[in-house]
């Protein structure tokens, strides 16, 4: 039962006590005037819901109501609003109600006082029922709210744990590409290159008419064979890349000054993309260690749902507010390297290049999924 409800249940009861006994005059003015201020007082507190305006209200009412005995026919009403904060002030304005009652009884009779007193017990009870209720509701919103956020910290471990599973599952793929790769260039190919070498020979030595269109044949399939190891070689080596390893240990062999690194990108990430980005964030570290005075320095790797996304920026202030591509350039020890550089490796890939030296030295770069 809300307060409203408790309010409006109390209110009826009140004034059918007072229609109902002949011991009082509901209609004369006094007792319009009592229920008017009683309604006021009660609605105030349901809206206020103010803990010393309720108190003051009810202890201010019920101590008038010694003066004046047709007051204490709302007295369920008002001891309901003060029932609603706990304290020692309530049992004062009970022990008050009660006396009042008490000393009033020759004027508005023993019935009448027995039925306010029974609506007072009332009132204390439906009170004493909402808080009991309230704390229920409280304790299962508690519980729910703990068993949300368990659920959402379970969630987003799992996440977490499926996403380094995946990330070693692809590491180990990585590696084992790599090893492959290794195993064809040393036994595969070494085999194939002996093969090559002593067809050269017998080609050289060979005098018979008849086993030198073969042996021509033979050395041509061993090169050709030689040719598609390397390129697969080659491949798998280059798949085999791991573009945030390759970034971290670039980054923890610059010792220059401090850097924050940020990667937050998928495994299926095309080889063009990654050597790109490698040899850029190479190239940008380079150019922080020959031209800027910086302190500190992060580089940002992002995959956006249409374009891949870097960002290598330091708060050094040697290039600010100048020509910072001519600046690059010109201060470097090889003509073409800087800017150019990773401009050129930017444009084969239809990508973009912003730089911003408001607030030190910032290189933007974006290239669009094909």
């Amino acid at each position: 039962m809300n307060a409203p409800a408790g309010q409006i249940i109390l209110f009826l009861y009140c004034v059918l006590t007072a229609l109902l006994t002949e011991d009082m005059e509901f209609f004369s003015l006094l007792s319009v005037i009592v229920v008017i201020l009683s309604v006021i007082l009660s609605s105030l507190s349901y809206f206020l819901s103010n803990r010393y305006f309720t108190l003051a209200a009810s202890g201010i009412y019920v101590i008038i109501s010694l003066v004046f005995p047709d007051f204490t026919i709302m007295f369920p009403l008002i001891l309901y609003n003060a029932a609603a904060f706990p304290g020692w002030h309530m049992p004062a304005i009970f022990i008050v109600s009660v006396l009042s009652l008490i000393l009033n009884i020759h004027k508005t009779g023993y019935l009448l006082c027995c039925i306010i007193f029974l609506g007072i017990v009332f009132a204390c009870y439906i009170q004493y029922i909402q808080h009991k209720l309230s704390r229920v509701i409280f304790q299962f919103n508690k519980t729910r709210d703990d068993s949300t956020e368990h659920a959402i910290l379970l969630e987003s471990r799992n996440k977490s744990l499926l996403d380094k599973q995946d990330y070693e599952i692809y590491n180990a793929t990585l590696k084992e590409r790599n090893r492959i790769a290794r195993e064809i260039h040393d036994n595969v190919g070494h085999l194939l290159s002996r093969s090559i070498l002593l067809t050269g020979a017998l080609k050289a030595v060979n005098k018979d008419e008849n086993c030198k269109e073969p042996l021509n044949n033979l050395h041509e399939a061993l090169d050709q064979a030689m040719t598609s190891i390397r390129e697969s070689v080659h491949n798998l080596h280059d798949e085999s890349v791991n573009l945030k390893e390759s970034i971290e240990n670039i980054v923890n062999n610059f010792n220059f000054c401090s850097i924050d690194f940020t990667y937050d990108m998928g495994t299926d990430i095309p080889r063009e993309i990654k050597f790109s980005f490698i040899s850029i964030v190479k190239e940008g570290l380079n150019n922080i260690y020959k031209h800027s005075n910086a302190t500190n320095a992060s580089i940002l790797l992002r995959e956006h749902p249409a374009m891949y996304q870097l960002v290598i920026k330091d708060n050094g202030t040697t290039a600010k507010n100048t020509d910072t591509r001519k600046y690059i350039l010109e201060t470097g020890n090889n003509p073409g390297i800087g800017i150019n550089n990773i401009n050129s490796r930017i444009s084969l890939l239809n990508g973009s290049l912003q730089i911003h030296t408001n607030n030190g030295f910032c290189i933007f770069i974006t290239i669009p999924k094909t």
